[in-house]
């Protein structure tokens, strides 16, 4: 079941290298990735008996989706802005993000037919909508991830006895660090340089920490690092991707996108090649 999302009117394809560009691009990103990513979490809904199972089992859509995706984004004070509409073939997800909150109201298109009562029947309804669920995980790369890589590399490295990682409270920051985790021993090469890792000291690029590393390549090992951690059937939004880079830089990083299997959004007014460009 193929999933379709629109952003304040506007469809965004779920497939290729897109582009959103416009005054409203980092935006509607970064709202698109927080619904991609509380779709992505939803849980089974089939733990709670009535006698109507359908409209139940809709309303507690509706509940828990708001539920999961406030607590994504309360603790870092993420603002999000826009209307949206998450279309599943079986059912459609709308709503409205504002800085006083979310709203989402869901709409049935098909229906399971002699539904029981109780709690076979939520089983029934559950399992009608969720069997063929495509929800693809979303990953995202702020435009300033050079500055967070040089100052949270020590955080990207699995670590044996503390959790990994930085907290939610930290926004964004947190959403891209916490999406890459590099095991104990991980290393790789970017322009010749090689990146070694230190379970205690974090990242290191020929010998030297990452806040010692030229921006322009910390932009290039940001998105580098994001893509290998993607897999084929994510999501990969990246804000800005040419911030820092010379053209040489960009003929490299549009060969990067060019390789990768998954979904590209590319929050950006340069012009990368891509299948799909909306302006927002």
């Amino acid at each position: 079941m193929s999933t379709r999302l629109s952003i304040n009117g506007k469809d965004v394809p779920l497939n290729g290298i897109v582009r959103l560009k416009g005054k409203g691009k980092f935006k509607a990103a970064r709202l698109m990735y927080f619904l991609l990513k509380t779709l992505n979490q939803m849980p089974r809904l089939y733990g709670i008996t009535s006698h109507d199972p359908i409209e139940t089992w809709r309303r507690n859509f509706e509940s828990k989706f708001v539920s999961i995706l406030t607590s994504q984004v309360e603790p870092g004070r993420i603002k999000l802005e826009g209307q949206f509409s998450l279309d599943m073939e079986k059912f459609i997800i709308r709503g409205k993000a504002t800085e006083g909150g979310v709203s989402v109201s869901v709409e049935l298109l098909k229906k399971p037919e002699n539904v029981p009562q109780g709690i076979r029947g939520m089983v029934e309804v559950d399992s009608f909508y969720f069997a063929d669920l495509k929800r693809p995980k979303p990953l995202f790369v702020p435009g300033s991830k050079d500055g967070i890589l040089a100052g949270f590399h020590r955080f990207l490295v699995l670590q044996a006895e503390n959790a990994s990682g930085v907290p939610k409270t930290l926004g964004i920051v947190s959403e891209f660090i916490n999406s890459i985790v590099l095991p104990h021993g991980y290393s790789t090469t970017l322009r010749g340089k090689r990146l070694t890792t230190d379970e205690k000291e974090g990242l290191f690029l020929d010998g030297e920490p990452l806040y010692n590393v030229d921006p322009k390549l910390l932009s290039l090992l940001s998105m580098s690092l994001a893509l290998e951690m993607s897999s084929e059937d994510s999501i990969l939004i990246i804000e800005d991707p040419e911030a820092h880079l010379d053209n040489e830089d960009l003929r490299e990083l549009t060969e990067l996108f060019a390789r990768f299997k998954g979904t590209l959004i590319l929050a950006t007014d340069y012009e990368f090649p891509s299948e799909s460009s909306i302006e927002l």
